[in-house]
């Protein structure tokens, strides 16, 4: 299992090369990833560059919106790439919103046009992916067609066949992935739920939640037991979207500045959930962490 800054989605493609929405993405196995930072020319940079198994290039961009631009910027990366290359370069985009896709797959502006494919998460059935024995695929079920509380409480269940370092890293990325989609009190609950009904899995043995379900359950001698757990939970899940949201940003930005840290440290659940959706369409690290809704 991967560490826990190896998040979300390019991770998550990166590691199950051969999963179904990856092999779907990339048209086909992951062979390496290339460089797709823009220097000098931009400050933009794209999602995922890699070469396949057949020794294509294929771009990849993870979307969590709707943009009314979003088909000019695709061609922004498409002549970068090009040119940087030197070879056809296909581009996909891979829909993880919540909202309906209304994206278009195409730019046309006079007589420029330029297309790329759209794969919308919405379009898999959640039932197919949670029957993959990519974890990867597994997550990804959460933004796809089904029931998500059905959803969620399968997803957690295949973390008891997993060790404790596995579970954190699991529990983790479900926890980051939940905040895209706005599900935060929905798997708040069903982990409270599971951690009293389920003794094969053990949330206290995650590193990030376990000593607050400590501290809230000493509270709870005077509050009352559940009250501390849910407590403890909802503290331990913020400070994991903290931690995973740092990781993040690192991963796309490199190097954090102690500015950035401390504002994300300080930030509320809200602010956390806004930050990790933009990190998905920033291109920089400033514009990520802007305050402005």
């Amino acid at each position: 299992m991967a560490k826990t800054k190896d998040i979300l989605c390019k991770v998550w493609l990166r590691r199950g090369s051969d999963g179904i929405l990856s092999r779907r993405v990339c048209a086909g196995k992951i062979a390496d990833h290339l460089p797709t930072e823009q220097p000098q020319i931009s400050n933009r940079q794209a999602d995922m560059l890699v070469r396949n198994h057949k020794g294509a290039l294929r771009h990849i961009e993870f979307q969590a919106t709707n943009e009314d631009d979003f088909p000019f910027r695709m061609l922004d990366y498409w002549v970068y790439f090009r040119r940087e290359h030197k070879r056809p370069v296909r581009q996909c985009v891979f829909y993880i919103g919540r909202e309906p896709m209304r994206l278009q797959p195409y730019f046309k502006e006079g007589r420029t046009r330029h297309r790329f494919e759209i794969v919308n998460l919405q379009d898999y059935e959640a039932s197919e992916l949670l029957a993959s024995p990519d974890w990867g695929d597994n997550l990804w079920a959460l933004g796809a067609k089904g029931e998500r509380p059905v959803v969620l409480r399968e997803l957690i269940a295949k973390m008891k066949a997993m060790t404790p370092d596995e579970q954190r890293s699991a529990l983790a990325e479900l926890t980051a992935f939940s905040g895209i989609l706005k599900l935060d009190s929905l798997l708040e609950e069903e982990l409270k739920e599971f951690h009293m009904q389920d003794s094969d899995i053990n949330l206290e043995q995650n590193a990030v939640i376990r000593p607050l379900i400590e501290k809230g359950r000493k509270e709870g001698r005077k509050q009352g037991l559940k009250q501390g757990l849910t407590k403890g939970l909802t503290q331990g899940l913020h400070e994991g979207k903290m931690h995973l949201l740092l990781d993040l940003l690192g991963e796309k930005f490199g190097e954090l500045p102690e500015w950035a840290r401390e504002r994300v440290r300080k930030g509320s659940a809200e602010e956390l959930d806004r930050w990790a959706r933009r990190v998905l369409r920033t291109g920089t690290l400033e514009d990520t962490l802007d305050n402005m809704v």
